[in-house]
């Protein structure tokens, strides 16, 4: 998983300014569009945030996750879970370590606004994993080819 950082950003654009709080939505999905433009291929993104909804700096590109995210795993420290699970405990570990205090997941893929099966089985299934690890899921977007667009649970309350 590459990160990239924020920290030299802030010079191209003052809205990136890593003390800019982003507690309302409308402000989280600017910076999202600042840095991420349009989607290039299907990948997810990991967004941290401080516990004062500020960005921490570090936004990943995580390529070829599977396709469903209740499929199985097999870790180290617990046997076989299921993708999403697994993703959600290395989430609450960049917690405990003060590393993050809110995660925002980004869906990248080509193709037009609308929802997909795909990020709503994602979505959906992230949110309960988020829940269940005590992972303070703060929002989650797709990314389409002419920008970011917001997930609500209402989206895709029909893929939990």
């Amino acid at each position: 998983m590459q990160r990239v950082s924020l920290v030299d950003m802030t010079d191209i654009d003052p809205r990136l300014d890593l003390d800019r709080v982003l507690a309302r939505d409308e402000d989280l999905e600017e910076v999202l569009t600042l840095l991420l433009r349009n989607a290039i291929h299907r990948q997810m993104w990991l967004f941290f945030l401080d516990d004062q909804d500020r960005a921490t700096g570090v936004i990943a590109p995580c390529d070829d996750y599977p396709l469903d995210p209740h499929g199985r795993v097999s870790t180290s420290d617990r046997g076989g879970t299921t993708f999403a699970a697994a993703l959600c405990r290395t989430l609450r570990a960049l917690v405990d370590d003060g590393a993050a205090g809110r995660v925002v997941l980004i869906w990248e893929r080509r193709g037009s606004e609308v929802f997909t099966p795909d990020e709503l089985g994602w979505a959906g299934a992230m949110a309960d994993a988020c829940r269940d690890a005590h992972v303070p899921l703060r929002a989650q977007f797709l990314l389409h080819d002419a920008g970011v667009r917001m997930l609500t649970p209402d989206d895709y309350a029909a893929f939990r």
